[in-house]
């Protein structure tokens, strides 16, 4: 990434002032008739019609969005400080009447969408934005009262801290949103050639994705790995390596940490836990590079997959980014998409 001085400097800027916008709820709340917003209704944002190549999210200014959302400054959370600009504030808040949902839609040429289907057609740091504003919304939603004496809470400004409004205690006053640390982990075996993949039975038919759990307390990241791996597959692994991150709202605020790991010699033989999965596959290179194609050139299997065909995870999913890394050889997909999908 190549970032020009001005853009640095920007950036430390709007970094500066989005954390005091936080902290200081006299500067926030005289802010927001300047701010832009991003409706939800029933837990789903108000994005652009058009869902191909990608969605994008519809911000609406102040004077308007008021008009559905009457306690606006006392109900939306902030979420950061908009890019294009020196000093606009973005915040998220729900609509009051759900039923007015269609209606706004067509106002604003957008369409309230599933988040699932958001996170996946948002291009990345829209996603990553849109999962903070599900996340801060329902938190804020749910976290009522103290959780060490049952007294009511209190927010500040920005949605980011709800406070104890007794206080009991001087070390716990200021609540702030959980996050749940999960490994989602590519297993290779030995050759580099194969990659162990599962799927639930919850899935879209035909798609089968890596293997990842929540963090366990005490654990380090490569112990939550092994543990996981050997609990579903029945596998040991080693060489485990961190890969990326990404934050994922469903169900709840998890931080999605992808890893690699390599089976062990003499342990590929798979024993699944058939209370987690429905089943677990060793797939070749040549099998993931053919999903991957499958699912760019038709988005909508993950919907209706007639032949039960293998397909990955759709782009937006940290699986995805593993697999793709998995069989692009230090090519970018797209240019491998582009020499060779015809070959398969």
């Amino acid at each position: 990434m190549s970032w020009s001085l001005s853009r640095m400097a920007r950036y430390v800027f709007q970094s500066k002032y989005l954390q005091q916008l936080k902290e200081n709820d006299e500067l926030c709340y005289n802010v927001f008739e300047k701010s832009s917003f991003l409706m939800f209704s029933r837990d789903r944002p108000l994005l652009t019609v058009k869902m191909a190549p990608e969605s994008a999210m519809v911000w609406t200014p102040f004077s308007e969005t008021i008009d559905y959302c009457k306690d606006l400054k006392k109900t939306s959370v902030l979420l950061t400080i908009d890019e294009s600009t020196e000093d606009t504030p973005i915040f998220a808040c729900r609509i009051d009447d759900p039923n007015q949902g269609e209606m706004i839609g067509k106002k604003f040429d957008g369409n309230f969408t599933d988040m699932r289907s958001a996170i996946f057609t948002l291009p990345e740091e829209q996603s990553n934005l849109v999962s903070r504003a599900f996340t801060l919304l329902n938190w804020n939603q749910k976290m009522n009262f103290c959780p060490s004496c049952a007294s009511p809470l209190k927010r500040n400004a920005s949605g980011t801290v709800r406070m104890c409004t007794k206080p009991c205690d001087p070390r716990k006053v200021n609540n702030y949103p959980p996050t749940f640390p999960v490994a989602i982990t590519r297993v290779t075996d030995q050759s580099d050639e194969k990659t162990l993949l599962v799927r639930q039975p919850q899935y879209p038919r035909g798609m089968y994705t890596c293997i990842s759990g929540f963090m366990e307390p005490g654990e380090t990241l490569e112990d939550s790995v092994r543990r996981e791996i050997a609990e579903e597959a029945g596998i040991v692994v080693e060489n485990v390596k961190y890969f990326q991150s990404q934050s994922w709202p469903l169900p709840q605020n998890s931080l999605m940490l992808g890893c690699t790991a390599v089976a062990m010699p003499d342990s590929e033989k798979l024993s699944i836990d058939e209370n987690e999965l429905e089943g677990a596959k060793w797939f070749s290179k040549a099998e993931v590079k053919a999903g991957l194609v499958r699912i760019q050139e038709n988005p909508f299997l993950l919907i209706k997959n007639s032949s039960g065909d293998f397909i990955p995870p759709p782009k937006g999913a940290l699986a995805h980014q593993l697999l793709q890394n998995w069989v692009s050889n230090y090519y970018t997909f797209n240019r491998w998409y582009d020499l060779h999908w015809s070959k398969l």
